[in-house]
């Protein structure tokens, strides 16, 4: 006992002495609240101490402070920067996109003296038709892959969209057979062409959502290199080699399925293939019957998107000849280049963001971060390149190319609101509210269109026609970013799920 008291004196102090008698009590009740006490228990017990040790034991207790959180918890409660995650997502798959689309541009100079301006407005035509025909090649059902979150219902939507792929491919190769009777010999050979390149629109477009689904961004990103990259390098090496105008056309169908090759051998496992050829035929039905608003409201807002950007090639090689259509289509190519480069990767970025939170002050957030993003670094850009065009097009192109640098001045501000609407595009469907979609692409069309036709039937000159159409087609973009911010502010929650999630109830058991 006395070695006990020495023991007990070291470890409390000699002003504890007079409870020498009864350390050992003391001693084991100190070592026994030593090893169940727990700094943030709200309740425990000193009842059974001596009152001196009751008060030391809550000095100490009250030492610890109870409101002061661990570092562990201030560190995850500061919320990280949002726009420094969306630089660090658009610059990487920007970095990919504007070298792809840098080679594009840069090979416009050469490809501009390797083909005729008919050549130019042949393959404009072709690639109009293409990207309008492309939209709705999966019938919209690719738009359905976002707001999929289990795997075995992935599965279903990509068969469906093969599926779509198909049967929209082979109604338009048995249309061009039609119209290849009564079409221009010059263009009655896209006749099988178009189809070809419709399927592979669809095709790459829905490899492209699969990426993005699954949070491959990097891969994404790749094949925003390839695709455009591979096509200005098949082109130029078809012109070199003096295969004709139609080469051009030839060199994009061969680079879509390039890039379906390589994107799917990184994105897609093998299991993920037999998962798509194992889904069944009946759950694939039923998820085309539960995402009809796809299919219903999606395809004629598509159709009429891209008509407004693509069909004016069309209409102007008909009234004005193919080489107008040419000039248009370089033109085009050049002003949108920044949107392409820029705005696009932009867009995927807040598709990527919405799909990793549905908070209402995120998203609105991001969004205001990307249309400053956008007008900084796409709209201005473009202004610029409008002014400058005249002074620019004949050494970078010929002298052939003259009317290219006014039309180029002309699309000029319409290709800012282009880029300023870009990254909201994929709002509506997002929220899916696809019936505002179609009600403001439908606006937008008869902005465009209405200049256009009235203007070529008053016998104007298609200078004066294109100046016109721009304007309209502005006022349309300007529309088109209102509604989504529109959207974003009155359709969205405050927290919680803001983007509807899909019911994964399926009919078929998927393997």
């Amino acid at each position: 006992m006395s070695d006990l008291n020495s023991e007990t004196e070291v470890v409390l102090g000699t002003e504890h002495k007079e409870f020498a008698a009864s350390a050992f009590c003391r001693t084991m009740s100190f070592r026994w609240m030593m090893v169940t006490f727990r700094p943030h228990r709200k309740l425990y017990s000193t009842a059974f101490l001596p009152p001196r040790n009751r008060e030391l034991m809550s000095q100490s207790y009250f030492l610890r402070s109870r409101t002061v959180p661990t570092v562990e918890k201030i560190i995850t409660r500061v919320p990280p920067s949002p726009i420094g995650g969306i630089l660090r997502a658009a610059g990487g798959v920007s970095a990919m996109a504007i070298a792809g689309q840098l080679t594009l541009v840069a090979a416009i100079p050469v490809l501009a003296r390797l083909y005729s301006p008919a050549d130019f407005g042949i393959f404009t035509i072709y690639l109009s038709i293409v990207n309008i025909l492309g939209a709705i090649a999966a019938l919209r059902f690719e738009a359905s892959l976002y707001g999929v979150k289990d795997s075995a219902q992935a599965y279903v939507t990509v068969k469906l969209i093969l599926l779509a792929v198909m049967v929209t491919s082979v109604l338009a190769f048995a249309a061009g057979l039609l119209w290849a009777s009564i079409a221009p010999a010059r263009v009655g050979h896209l006749a099988w062409l178009v189809p070809l390149g419709m399927g592979g629109a669809g095709l790459v477009e829905a490899m492209n959502c699969w990426s993005l689904r699954v949070g491959l961004l990097r891969d994404f990103a790749l094949g925003r290199l390839i695709l455009p990259a591979t096509m200005a390098l098949l082109q130029l090496t078809f012109g070199l080699a003096h295969f004709g105008g139609e080469a051009m056309v030839h060199a994009h169908i061969l680079s879509q399925f390039i890039f379906i090759g390589i994107l799917g051998s990184r994105v897609l496992s093998r299991k993920d293939i037999g998962g798509i050829a194992r889904a069944p035929w009946r759950t694939v039905f039923a998820v085309a019957r539960r995402e009809y608003k796809f299919p219903l409201f999606d395809i004629p807002s598509a159709l009429a998107s891209f008509a407004i950007i693509n069909l004016p090639a069309i209409l102007v090689g008909s009234l004005f000849g193919a080489a107008f259509a040419g000039y248009l289509g370089v033109a085009s190519r050049l002003v949108t280049a920044p949107v392409t480069l820029i705005a696009n990767p932009l867009s995927n970025v807040f598709v990527s963001e919405a799909n990793k939170t549905s908070s209402r002050a995120h998203l609105l957030g991001t969004a205001h971060g990307l249309l400053m993003l956008s007008a900084g670094l796409t709209a201005l850009p473009i202004l610029a390149l409008g002014l400058a065009a005249p002074y620019i097009v004949v050494p970078l192109l010929g002298a052939p190319w003259v009317p290219a640098a006014d039309i180029m001045t002309a699309l000029a501000f319409m290709g800012a609101m282009q880029a300023l609407s870009t990254p909201l595009q994929d709002v509506p469907a997002l929220l899916r509210r696809q019936e505002v979609r179609l009600l403001v692409d439908g606006a937008r069309t008869a902005l465009v269109f209405g200049p256009l036709l009235a203007g070529a039937e008053a016998g104007w000159e298609p200078l004066k026609v294109i100046y016109l159409m721009a304007a309209g087609g502005a006022v349309g973009f300007a529309l088109k970013t209102a509604a989504s911010l529109y959207l974003l502010r009155h359709y969205v929650e405050p927290s919680g799920a803001a983007i509807p999630k899909q019911s994964h109830h399926l009919e078929g058991k998927t393997p």
